[in-house]
């Protein structure tokens, strides 16, 4: 007994163990549900919209007159050949042309616009959204996936939302005013002609699921293909080194037959949804012509009046058609929509109800923990676990401990990228959950072990924290952090550009334009995790001299396993006896 279709579909579409979903798919979303939550932001532009349904019904009436002109035109001008009522058909015609022009312009126009003010709007929000969520958000989720719900995921729910809801709102006011101008003609004939249509609709709500199930699959596979393209690209020099070309491109070809293959399965849902629609659209036709001439035999319809009710007719089937297309089409969208509704619900890193700024002061500040414990989402212990610290005003301390041990985890407590699940993170006494995220990034800030910049140039680099720093104040912060000197022998000296994630530098450089970068933002706190790293020793004298030797205007933190910066720091804490810890910082 043959396998049936959806049951074929279904094993094609069933994942490899190693192309399982980055994120689970958010099933169950219905048309309603997404209109619901994307309408309010086209409410804004509700106005524009019933200008915009004023155009489409205007086009199709248009469509009508000139097909009624045209059965008018057969019965006074052709069939008796007389040429006299012709001149002013003719005018006709091309008034009603030329107000068609204008008014499919003027809602082409229209309608792009609203679309772009919508995809414009969303795309800046879902960003935001995005880059708001806490460390933990993005540790686990790959960037290539994200790129590509943020790109053409994106594009889904506008083609929903705008394009299809508005094709689908056109299709209606067509429909109707052809049915009416049918009605009109030939009462009989229409209802014989709708007969099909229920036969339309069936077909078209029988193939949705399998279009939408498809069309899921194919996004997905999409966005694993730019997840692994990203990943290999990013990390082209340690693919090369260790002589994994072969399979990158292995994993790259896998991902794109897997796209070809859910392509193929879309393609065999619509190899047998067109036929059948346009079996149906035949029959329905034939239907009609049948009748017609039964008609037309018995006189009570005119040759131009049959020719128009068959013109009008095939113009009827059109819109219906297209309703039957939008069906799928719009369960088709819902895929890429869900991709946009799992990064919009996964939650933002908030400030408390009635947070506020933590109080503004130049003075170094005081960093206590008291009794802190994280345990990140997924693990099985905690990353750290009841830990008390205390760094005085302007004191540099430096913490040890094995990889895993915390220290990176306190660097993101200190910043407010996560919040601890017990105890408190006091800055001056101040319990930074009850202040403002920003006023906290204000007051701490972080040199990363992973030299992180922008594709800037070199001044913009440095001046990220304090954008509108002068350029005395740029080199001032170069020198401290010993990369001066590099920075003049580059081709543009500070308007070089670094590239992207400041590859045309050495990792060296790189670590000590960040700690320029700290520098130059004048915090009150700096967390340099792991700063030596990369560095000979007489650069390391040189940034420690900067960074621990200086003036007591700053209280510094250090994450280090350099003896070098043990030595200089005014206290060491080994975080495996301030604090049991045993889970490492996810990567």
């Amino acid at each position: 007994m043959p396998v049936p279709l959806h049951r074929r579909l279904a094993a094609l579409l069933r994942p490899a163990a190693d192309d399982a979903p980055i994120v689970a798919a958010a099933r169950g979303l219905t048309i309603v549900d997404v209109v619901r939550r994307f309408w309010p932001r086209l409410r804004p532009l509700r106005g524009w919209l019933v200008v915009g349904a004023v155009l489409l019904a205007v086009v199709p009436a248009i469509s009508v007159v000139e097909i009624v002109l045209f059965g008018h035109l057969v019965d006074v001008v052709l069939v008796p050949a007389d040429l006299g009522p012709l001149a002013w058909i003719a005018l006709a015609y091309l008034g009603l042309n030329l107000l068609s022009g204008l008014a499919s312009g003027a809602d082409d126009y229209l309608s792009t616009w609203i679309s772009q003010r919508f995809l414009v709007g969303l795309r800046r929000d879902t960003f935001a959204h995005v880059l708001a969520q806490p460390a933990a958000a993005h540790d686990r989720r790959r960037l290539g996936d994200t790129l590509t719900r943020l790109t053409s995921d994106i594009a889904a729910v506008e083609s929903f939302m705008v394009g299809q809801l508005s094709a689908a709102v056109s299709a209606v006011l067509r429909l109707a005013c052809y049915l009416a101008a049918l009605c009109w003609l030939a009462f009989n004939l229409t209802l014989a002609a709708l007969v099909v249509v229920p036969a339309f609709w069936w077909v078209a709500t029988r193939f949705a699921r399998l279009t939408r199930d498809v069309s899921r699959e194919r996004r997905r596979r999409g966005g694993s293909l730019t997840a692994v393209t990203e990943e290999n690209l990013a990390n082209a020099a340690l693919v090369q080194t260790y002589g994994r070309e072969d399979e990158a491109v292995a994993a790259y070809h896998r991902h794109n037959r897997a796209i070809a293959d859910a392509e193929l399965a879309g393609s065999r849902v619509r190899s047998l949804f067109l036929p059948m629609v346009d079996l149906l659209e035949l029959a329905g036709v034939l239907l009609v012509v049948l009748l017609g001439v039964w008609a037309l035999s018995n006189g009570d319809l005119t040759l131009g009046g049959l020719l128009a009710f068959l013109t009008l007719l095939l113009q009827c089937y059109r819109p219906v058609r297209e309703l039957a297309d939008l069906v799928p089409a719009l369960f088709s969208a819902t895929a890429g929509v869900e991709r946009v509704c799992e990064l919009l619900d996964e939650p933002v890193a908030a400030d408390r109800p009635g947070a506020t700024p933590l109080p503004t002061t130049a003075a170094p500040a005081a960093v206590a923990l008291r009794a802190v414990a994280v345990t990140y989402p997924g693990a099985t212990a905690p990353a750290l676990d009841g830990l008390d610290l205390d760094v005085a005003p302007g004191e540099r301390v430096a913490l040890v401990g094995p990889s895993g041990s915390g220290k990176s985890t306190v660097a993101r407590l200190l910043t407010r990228q996560l919040d601890a699940d017990a105890g408190r993170v006091l800055l001056d006494g101040h319990d930074v959950a009850d202040h403002t995220r920003a006023s906290v990034r204000a007051a701490v800030t972080v040199v990363h072990q992973e030299q992180l910049l922008l594709d800037t140039t070199v001044r913009e680099a440095i001046a990220l924290g304090r954008p509108d720093a002068t350029d005395a104040e740029v080199e001032a912060a170069a020198r401290a952090a010993d990369v001066h000197d590099v920075v003049v022998r580059l081709p543009d000296g500070y308007a070089t550009r670094v590239g992207q994630r400041g590859r045309t530098l050495s990792g060296g450089q790189r670590q000590r334009l960040a700690v320029a970068r700290a520098l130059l933002t004048d915090a009150r706190v700096l967390v340099l995790d792991e700063p030596t790293t990369g560095l000979d020793e007489a650069a390391t004298h040189r940034l420690l001299d900067a960074v621990l030797a200086g003036p007591r205007d700053r209280t510094v933190v250090v994450l280090t396993h350099d003896p070098a910066v043990m030595a200089r720091a005014d206290r060491v804490v080994d975080l495996t006896a301030a604090a049991p810890v045993r889970q490492p910082v996810p990567a």
